[in-house]
């Protein structure tokens, strides 16, 4: 074209959360930047970005990736419009309409998306989707199935969320396994310590990590004998809308109890609390039919898959992606109920006796 390309990834939700899906949208700029260096690279959001805290917290590097977001008034609003149900559909219309606008200037537009509709004016588009959203009884569900034949191609997480691709889009999908970071050296095994770990950010809407679920599964086991075991749960805090006050109530739900939290763990504190756990609990799709909402589940389990590399034994939901990442009974266990979690874990729990 006899000129350097315009490269625009974009996420509705990148500089407000701090989870799997911006680390994924990060690589994917980092090795898009490293893939094609004469061109440019940029990341775009509808709410403010705090470059630093990206990198220090997902371990990404923003170097030569310019990051646009909108100033904190527009951020504002859209969190008022999300705080009552009623009103989503219209935020949702709103960041589709920044997506558009945003997209006309790139020659390629990489959009993430997760429930939001996806829009592109780009010259070329691609989309890399979390979990796909519904057409069929939704207003301007025409439009949406029209805007979806702009990408091409639509790249997933997971064989799980490729399947739900296939039933609500009619098409397939390609599966890219988001980055995980796994440790260069084997596991320093004398630093285990008797510590369950559970990594994922604190909000009760949607696919919700149920921390809730996991304490009261804690306090039963120590109830019940379970002696010299630490809980540790580390994410960011969600406080706004239908979230507030779950961050609270989980800490409640915990008083009295070896429960730790870490709510501003960087990247080399996670690692940290890798190296030192011995069980890794994973409970996000608890009490959430995978059938009616699928989307309320592990859509692959990318800390599962860290905590593995970092040598702690798995203990997670039997459900999602989270199948693809464990092998029931050979990498760890997979569970239904929390009689089940609370089974395998003080399984692992015991003392080996001496061969």
């Amino acid at each position: 074209m006899g000129r350097a390309l315009r490269l625009g990834l974009y996420s509705p939700f990148f500089g407000s959360t701090l989870g799997g899906g911006e680390k994924y949208l990060g690589v994917t700029a980092e090795a898009i930047r490293d893939a094609f260096p004469e061109h440019s690279v940029e990341i775009v959001s509808p709410v403010p970005i705090d470059r630093e805290l990206y990198q220090r917290m997902l371990d990404i590097d923003l170097d030569r990736i310019r990051t646009r977001g909108k100033g904190a008034r527009g951020n504002a609003m859209l969190r008022k419009l999300n705080e009552v149900s009623s009103l989503r559909r219209f935020r949702n219309l709103a960041l589709a309409y920044s997506a558009w606008r945003a997209s006309r200037k790139f020659d390629l537009f990489v959009s993430m998306v997760y429930v939001i509709p996806a829009v592109s004016r780009a010259r070329r588009s691609a989309m890399i989707c979390q979990f796909p959203y519904q057409l069929s009884g939704r207003p301007w569900s025409r439009i949406w199935a029209r805007e979806l034949e702009n990408f091409e191609p639509v790249i997933c997480y997971s064989e799980f969320v490729r399947g739900w691709i296939q039933r609500y889009w009619s098409r397939d999908a390609l599966v890219v396994p988001p980055p995980v970071d796994i440790p260069s050296v084997d596991p320093d095994w004398g630093a285990k310590q008797r510590n369950i770990l559970s990594v994922g950010r604190f909000f009760s809407a949607g696919h919700s990590k149920r921390q809730d679920t996991m304490v009261r599964a804690f306090r039963d086991m120590c109830d019940g004998g379970l002696a010299g075991w630490e809980l540790h749960l580390a994410g960011s805090v969600h406080h706004d809308g239908p979230n507030a006050g779950f961050y609270e109530s989980v800490v409640e739900l915990a008083r009295g109890y070896p429960v730790v939290f870490h709510t501003e763990a960087s990247h080399e504190d996670l690692q940290e609390l890798y190296g030192r756990a011995s069980i890794y609990w994973h409970a996000a799709g608890f009490a959430a039919d995978p059938i009616t909402r699928p989307v309320e589940v592990e859509h692959f389990g990318m800390t599962t898959a860290e905590a593995m590399g970092a040598g702690a034994v798995p203990v997670v939901m039997r459900a999602g992606g989270q199948p693809e990442v464990v092998r029931d009974g050979e990498d760890g266990y997979l569970w239904r109920d929390v009689e089940e979690l609370k089974r395998h874990t003080l399984t692992l729990t015991e003392p080996c006796p001496i061969l």
